[in-house]
């Protein structure tokens, strides 16, 4: 969203946002394209959040502007959730569906503003920041150090269907006639350039489930008993239930288990992601998008096993099987994510740096400078939220 520093509109009013302002933010949200969940989603964010269990934790939804008229001209949803860090439990703030009605653009650094200067949050926690709101974000806040949050890597697990959307997206004649062919080519092409994964270790259980149960908890335990000095997302069972709420009720959540002698060692977590990032053969207003499911987390309390390779495996089989066309991967140059690095086949650049965090303590900020600091992915933020 662009954001300029004057206006020639009377000043809006700024205020707390209510739940009872769904509507307005969802008509808001269509005004730019954006399709904000139903109210029961939109709602369980802060509804249903964990932490609502503390009652010291009086959390704000969102602020928006109003006109004199009481018309809502923008807005900027936040939600919490709880990170660990060297023995300390730390509060994030994530920020949400961030837009501005164009007259009363140069007034959208103030909701901005109000993110930034919640009472209570100890680190701001950004990963889907858009090409409009870039320049505002990386004016206030600092990039993620361990990784690339420009870069995308994908396979194509479905051919023809792929290469009829590329047609059609380009208006060509018969896209499901010509789709045959061309999927084929690329379906060569791809083989042709395929790198083997590494070799996964045969003594394990590849499975699915649709929940997080109390193997969760114990492998989140273990987990932030091993890495005591990486930032670490809430990974519980009622944390994890809570923020994959949405994609687990409409069906559009993958959890990949590896487990050795009945105990969960590893795990994916893959979200249907059709409208989240264009691909480079796709114009930027292609609203029907393109099948595509993102690897979102990947978690190991034996990292020197490499179980991501058979996950990576049975993900790329279900993707083929289902009639899903892409299985993405959004950034690049994370250690443990190495296998994604050497195998994807295609790469893209997108349009700007995604993820950016800022810390409220000058002496937490200067730890997060470590990249060693990080354990980032998909988890943080909202990008998969929905």
């Amino acid at each position: 969203m662009p954001v300029c520093t004057e206006s020639s509109v009377p000043a809006p009013r700024l205020r707390a946002a209510r739940l009872e302002d769904y509507q307005d933010i969802r008509r808001l949200g269509l005004e730019y394209s954006l399709d904000v969940p139903g109210y029961e989603d939109w709602s369980g964010l802060w509804l249903d959040n964990p932490l609502r269990a503390d009652p010291a934790k009086d959390f704000p939804i969102g602020w928006v502007l109003e006109a004199h008229d009481d018309e809502l001209v923008g807005c900027m949803g936040t939600a919490w959730a709880r990170y660990t860090f060297r023995g300390n439990n730390l509060i994030a703030a994530v920020a949400r569906a961030w837009f501005v009605t164009a007259e009363y653009r140069g007034y959208a650094l103030e909701l901005l503003d109000e993110y930034l200067n919640q009472p209570g949050v100890d680190l701001f926690i950004n990963n889907a920041v858009s090409n409009a709101a870039h320049a505002a974000f990386s004016q206030f806040c600092a990039p993620v150090p361990l990784g690339r949050w420009d870069s995308m890597s994908y396979w194509i697990t479905g051919h023809r269907g792929f290469a009829e959307r590329v047609l059609k997206s380009a208006g060509a004649p018969f896209p499901s006639i010509l789709a045959y062919p061309l999927g084929a080519g690329l379906w060569a092409k791809d083989v042709a350039a395929a790198r083997r994964p590494h070799t996964s270790p045969r003594a394990f259980t590849a499975d699915s489930t649709d929940r997080f149960d109390s193997r969760f908890d114990t492998f989140w335990r273990e987990l932030v008993r091993q890495n005591p000095e990486k930032l670490l997302a809430d990974r519980s069972a009622a944390a994890l239930s809570w923020h994959f709420a949405i994609p687990m009720r409409k069906r559009r959540l993958w959890i990949l288990t590896a487990s050795r002698n009945g105990q969960l060692r590893a795990y994916c977590t893959l979200t249907r992601q059709d409208h989240a990032f264009r691909l480079p053969a796709l114009t930027h207003d292609d609203a029907q998008g393109i099948r595509a499911m993102r690897l979102v987390d990947y978690q190991s309390v034996e990292p020197e096993v490499d179980y991501l390779s058979g996950l990576l495996g049975e993900a790329l089989r279900r993707c083929a099987k289902e009639g899903v066309y892409i299985l993405e991967y959004l950034g690049r140059d994370v250690p443990k994510m190495r296998v994604v690095d050497d195998t994807a086949p295609h790469r893209t650049q997108l349009e700007n740096w995604k993820f950016y965090y800022h810390a409220s303590d000058p002496a937490l900020s200067a730890e997060l400078r470590e990249p060693m600091a990080w354990d980032p992915s998909a988890y943080d933020g909202d990008a998969s939220f929905e």
